[in-house]
């Protein structure tokens, strides 16, 4: 498995094609070996792909915005066989849908046609959850996760083990439920020991990754353990922030 970065935990630092090139070089030069590119600026898909390729660090999968999957998916597509990324990734489903079963329906609904022309393309479509996957139900009375998982074959998962876990379930069943060919990337994301339980530093908190990471080693179709932070940005040292989870988790991660 690698040990990458979402870089939406470091999403004020990629607003320009400048700093996005200082970010890639910082993230290399701590050993992180790939990348998830999540609330950058604009930039040109070659100028990405050239940043990618002169820091060392692939694109393995992105968070892009539910207007591009919806209404500009070719060019979607284009952007991201360019600079060499084989999974669009969708990082919730839009607030509006989640208003009553039937809005919920709609959003698989809606995204079906995009969906089936992104893996027509020869690329993955993968979704993120956060908690309210685990707390909404389908029409039957489904946790909408369970749903997900039961009725999408085709979908990848970036699963999140710490929503998942705040949501009081099990990271460890849920990398089992999913399995081995819908879970390539996955969200290394700690809780504080706090009543609180917000997010911290991967390794400083409650969540046990040495027997997440047995879980994904189990699993056995886990490439990538990507550290998310969503919440670095608000420390005086976000890069240090990521730096602490890049420490705590490179023993565990072969």
């Amino acid at each position: 498995m690698k040990l990458g970065a979402q870089l939406f935990s470091l999403r004020n630092f990629i607003k320009t094609p400048e700093d996005i090139r200082t970010t890639f070089e910082k993230i290399k030069a701590m050993g992180f070996e790939n990348v998830q590119f999540s609330g950058g600026g604009p930039i040109d898909a070659l100028e990405l792909k050239a940043i990618s390729e002169e820091t060392g660090l692939p694109i393995v999968c992105t968070h892009s915005s539910f207007d591009r999957i919806l209404g500009d998916t070719d060019a979607l597509i284009e952007e991201h066989k360019i600079f060499g990324c084989p999974v669009i990734g969708l990082g919730s489903m839009p607030k509006e849908y989640r208003n009553g079963e039937k809005d919920m329906m709609s959003f698989f609904e809606d995204l079906k046609a995009p969906v089936q022309k992104i893996l027509d393309s020869g690329l993955h479509f993968a979704y993120h959850n956060h908690a309210f996957e685990f707390e909404l139900k389908t029409p039957d009375g489904e946790m909408l996760y369970d749903y997900m998982l039961r009725t999408l074959p085709h979908w990848q998962f970036i699963m999140d083990t710490y929503w998942v876990e705040f949501a009081g379930h099990s990271a460890i069943e849920y990398i089992e439920k999913i399995g081995a060919a819908r879970l390539p990337n996955i969200h290394y994301k700690d809780m504080a020991k706090t009543e609180e339980r917000e997010i911290c530093a991967c390794g400083i908190g409650v969540l046990d990754f040495a027997a997440i990471t047995e879980a994904c080693i189990k699993n056995g179709g886990v490439v990538n353990v990507l550290i998310e932070q969503d919440n670095a940005v608000k420390f005086d040292d976000p890069f240090g922030q990521m730096e602490i989870g890049f420490k705590s988790l490179r023993p565990l991660i072969k």
